[in-house]
């Protein structure tokens, strides 16, 4: 792979790039817009309540509405553009964006981590094979990387599973672990 991260360290094999699922995004984006429809209809409510005040709030509530759309839609863009997980020969390291101006950084090395887990918040999830990825670490506890909106996210914590045993068991052969294709079970050749 061409792709470089942020602190990569020399002869880092990326195997995968986990982005966070175009449909979370979807469901994101559908959430901010029903708020921007409660928060405009609430005003609009309270205008047509308090009669002395409707001009203002009516305005205020398609301005406040506005704004709230365009400032959603711009940071959901920027967080699910930004955010990424990379998981390479030597360990995982998570990017994630927290604030417009600052972005986290978590890295577990193979040799700190413990196991994966792979999971899913619900039944609707389940179905389209979008869950969370867990890998936690052997001594700190809390210290675990969390990956969100995953897709195959079994086959990810498998996969990161057995990079865990290669590099604990048969280190001279991480070098030749594939990387990871999202694509269902026997359709996976490079």
């Amino acid at each position: 792979m061409d792709i470089q991260f942020d602190g990569q360290q020399t002869d880092e094999r990326i195997l995968y790039v986990i982005v966070p699922h175009h449909f979370a995004k979807y469901i994101a984006l559908i959430r901010l817009v029903l708020l921007a429809l409660f928060f405009f209809f609430i005003l609009q409510l309270i205008a047509s309540v308090v009669p002395s005040l409707a001009g203002p709030l009516k305005v205020t509530s398609v301005i406040l509405s506005g704004l709230l759309l365009i400032i959603g839609f711009w940071w959901n863009e920027t967080v699910f553009s930004k955010s990424k997980t990379y998981i390479t020969d030597r360990r995982i390291i998570r990017f994630e964006v927290m604030t417009p101006f600052f972005t986290t950084k978590r890295a577990l090395f193979w040799n700190e981590a413990l196991k994966a887990k792979g999971y899913t918040s619900n039944v609707f999830w389940k179905m389209l094979n979008i869950g969370k990825v867990r890998i936690e670490p052997q001594l700190a506890e809390g210290e675990d990387v969390l990956v969100h909106d995953v897709f195959m996210f079994d086959d990810v914590a498998n996969y990161i599973d057995k990079i865990l045993f290669t590099f604990k068991n048969k280190p001279a052969e991480v070098s030749q672990i594939k990387p990871f294709i999202p694509k269902p079970r026997g359709h996976r050749d490079v």
